[in-house]
């Protein structure tokens, strides 16, 4: 066994930028023997000043830690140097110290310096290799690790969230592409993920006749939602190959039926009850089916409304209810039927579809839900404007009310202006 630190420079552990293992946080500090008196425990004190513990050993053991303030508090009492001076150390060592081996995660040592209580903090710990005294370490070393460590796990969960918002975005683009081509200049979309990726999601075919437009409000946001638009996606892509695009009740219902298998929710528990450790998941969606040249439009809707505006002085805003089954969740059948609404195709007329993320946002001096009503009237009084000016009206009208509160939901708003008008417009301003 070597001698006790004879340097008075602080021991330094190795120089870690990534510090995952106990072993990481090691100083190099000799330790005392039960033969080591206390006074020789003073003198390596006053000798080391920025040492704070000094360990114990019995052969190539730990045994305990002096802490050196209890120590000196203990050394200060009446008569104690002339009663303890000249015996052994292990009178002021703390018994039961926290020893761990070097090849700890440092997240799981910090587990263990909590469970041990407050003593920690101000001792510090032990170090060992297979049992055998390695050094110590310090409580504030670990805790700066441990904030190095939570840091970088956020960097990368960041790094990844974001790099998974250019592959959402990019699973878009189609969609964004066929309105484009199909409804130049008589299109727009608002896509907002509260939290980088989200779960709405949202689907355009050109057809021959006309188009079919499709928006999905999938359960949750962030990381969740985004996953569960993937298997919506999936879903949807099924189910158009197996009815069409003419049909949007039985696209919900494949849907449905598709996701329920999917995620494991066609089954039940005892007497119908649901085990708290599977999924309860599906969407909300709203699917149009227009046909311009035939002058028809077909809705279907799954808890999700369909704003339709008429051309100007033509009528009030209208909501087209959906049917109160959501798609894919544990309470809807997997025989549950949507039902089909139709319509006469208007020139000039425009379709919204809407997510309930700008229906249910908070904001204005009273703090209360944006609102259908609102919404139908904010897209009404801009209904002489062009697509892209409404688009502009719109956002801005969105954001004043919103103000300093924080986004509820992924927020998706698509309007759709099937056939043109046929007078001019005009631009705001």
């Amino acid at each position: 066994m070597s001698s006790p630190l004879t340097s008075d420079a602080a021991p330094h552990g190795p120089i870690v930028i990534d510090r995952q293992f106990a072993g990481d946080l090691l100083m190099a500090v000799d330790p005392v023997t039960p033969e080591h008196t206390n006074e020789q425990v003073a003198e390596i004190f006053a000798r080391h000043r920025w040492m704070q513990n000094l360990p114990v050993v019995h052969g190539r053991r730990p045994m305990g830690l002096i802490n050196r303030n209890l120590f000196h508090n203990m050394m200060a009492k009446p008569y104690y140097p002339e009663l303890y001076n000249r015996q052994s150390c292990i009178a002021f060592m703390d018994k039961n110290p926290l020893v761990a081996e070097l090849t700890t995660p440092i997240r799981e040592l910090t587990t263990m310096a909590v469970r041990m209580g407050e003593k920690v903090f101000a001792d510090g710990f032990i170090l060992v290799e297979n049992g055998v005294y390695a050094g110590v370490g310090q409580t504030l070393d670990l805790m700066e690790a441990m904030t190095e460590l939570q840091e970088r796990q956020h960097r990368q969960l960041l790094e990844s969230i974001h790099y998974a918002s250019l592959i959402q975005t990019a699973l878009l683009k189609p969609a964004r592409q066929a309105m484009a081509g199909h409804l130049p200049g008589r299109h727009w979309v608002v896509w907002r993920p509260r939290d980088v990726v989200g779960g709405d999601f949202f689907h355009f075919v050109s057809l021959e006749d006309g188009f079919l437009a499709v928006l999905m409000d999938c359960t949750g946001h962030g990381v969740p939602g985004a996953f569960m638009t993937l298997i919506a996606q999936a879903a949807l892509e099924r189910a158009l190959a197996e009815h069409g695009h003419d049909d949007p009740a039985a696209l919900l219902a494949a849907m449905n039926r598709d996701i329920k298998h999917t995620l494991n929710q066609h089954q039940t528990g005892a007497a119908g009850e649901i085990p708290l450790e599977e999924s309860d998941d599906g969407l909300d969606a709203v699917m149009l089916r227009v046909r311009p040249r035939a002058g028809q439009w077909t809705f279907a809707g799954a808890r999700s409304p369909l704003l339709r505006i008429p051309p100007a002085q033509a009528g009030a805003p209208e909501y087209l209810r959906g049917d109160r089954h959501g798609v894919g969740y544990r309470d809807t059948p997997h025989d549950t039927r949507w039902q089909n609404h139709h319509g006469s195709c208007l020139p000039g007329e425009r379709f919204y579809l809407v997510s309930d993320g700008v229906i249910d946002q908070i904001g204005g001096e009273k703090r209360i839900a944006f609102g259908k009503k609102r919404l139908g009237q904010c897209l009404q009084e801009t209904r002489h404007l062009d697509m892209e000016a409404q688009e502009k009206g719109f956002c801005e009208t969105f954001s004043m009310y919103q103000g300093p509160e924080a986004a509820r939901d992924d927020i998706t708003l698509i309007g759709l202006e099937p056939s043109a008008p046929s007078g001019p417009q005009e631009r705001l301003t």
